[in-house]
């Protein structure tokens, strides 16, 4: 099938989002960052470094936006994600708080861990019901889940009770070698890491599933519905 002039225009925007996303976000941070750790902010001045610190939640909107295009969605689905690229936009600019709220972590935590118990049981509910590759696909999902969440809470360990990085007070009293706060910043970085790289690997063997056997990826309603 012909791609549309809407297809077309997605594929350019997730090109640029990419472009924008690695280019600036991930290969120009390997000559800014030992700038920045030398010179400090000056490092990245005015609109560049503006530019650079969108790099990657910018990239990731536009990206998705055209993915949207790409997938042909609905018109609802399409300004929804315009509307929340420009809320988040706006969000990131202002910033959230400068003060502690203990609470805000704590709820947040308590959140995290809700989600991920019932996307597991949407797993187990609906695992039955695939076959073949499209079992496998969804497998490599649940074990994504489970790096994200051991990574939420790793982060949780650096911020707070552990290596206390937003309090620095309690890190010298309890005298948190740097190196505990650089093991576990390292190792939150890996899990993120293979969460994606088993999300990403789970949706591509659904997909190739999918194209093979349409029917291999759908769930009944009925098995749904238990």
């Amino acid at each position: 099938m012909k791609p549309s002039t809407s297809q077309k225009i997605g594929s350019a925007l997730f090109a640029i989002g990419a472009v924008y996303m690695l280019g600036l976000g991930w290969l120009y941070s390997w000559w800014v960052v030992p700038e920045a750790n030398q010179f400090g902010n000056s490092a990245l001045p005015g609109f560049l470094g503006f530019v650079w610190g969108l790099s990657v939640p910018l990239g990731t909107f536009i990206v998705a936006i055209g993915a949207a295009l790409i997938a042909r969605v609905e018109r609802r689905v399409f300004w929804l994600l315009i509307l929340l690229l420009l809320v988040f936009t706006a969000w990131r600019i202002v910033g959230t708080t400068d003060k502690m709220i203990p609470a805000l972590f704590g709820i947040g935590g308590g959140l995290i861990t809700l989600f991920f118990i019932g996307s597991v049981w949407n797993w187990a509910k609906t695992r039955p019901s695939l076959t073949g590759v499209a079992r496998t696909g969804s497998d490599l999902g649940m074990v994504g889940y489970i790096f994200f969440v051991v990574a939420a809470w790793d982060l949780c360990g650096i911020f707070g009770m552990g290596n206390y990085v937003l309090r620095p007070e309690l890190a010298d009293k309890f005298s948190v070698p740097l190196s505990s706060t650089i093991n576990s910043a390292s190792g939150v970085n890996i899990l993120l890491a293979l969460g994606w790289a088993f999300t990403f690997f789970g949706q591509l063997i659904s997909r190739r599933a999918q194209a093979v056997d349409p029917q291999a990826a759908k769930v009944p309603q009925m098995a749904a519905a238990e």
